[in-house]
């Protein structure tokens, strides 16, 4: 568990393109967040430090208005299969709609069983 800690630290020497400030908010998140990534690493396949620094880059960290507001760490989007809720965000074109999650949890395990199919590592 140690080691897998470390791995997750060493993202932040490669996200942080800030200062102290920048790096604090990723410790915090990665203290919050990074034990959901290391049981879906288990579950999953997929290595802890993937999910994290992704979830990291898209949320801003948890900060961001999806993160924040929709439990949506990852930039999900909604497409036809999707009958949930959702709220409407500019991305790559005004008013898309992304994926409103019930928790941050269900973030993290829809995001995974879209990359499943994608990971060599996870076969």
């Amino acid at each position: 568990m140690l080691r897998i800690r470390y791995c997750l630290i060493l993202i932040l020497l490669f996200v942080s393109p800030c200062g102290f400030g920048q790096s604090e908010k990723y410790l915090k998140y990665i203290d919050r967040y990074g034990d959901i990534a290391v049981a879906h690493m288990k579950k999953y396949r997929i290595p802890a430090s993937i999910t994290m620094a992704q979830g990291l880059l898209e949320s801003g960290a948890g900060t961001s208005s999806l993160a924040v507001k929709g439990n949506n760490h990852f930039g999900i989007k909604c497409h036809n299969d999707w009958n949930g809720p959702y709220m409407l965000k500019t991305d790559d074109a005004p008013n898309e709609k992304f994926r409103v999650y019930k928790s941050v949890e269900e973030s993290y395990s829809l995001w995974e069983n879209a990359v499943i199919p994608l990971c060599s590592l996870c076969r």
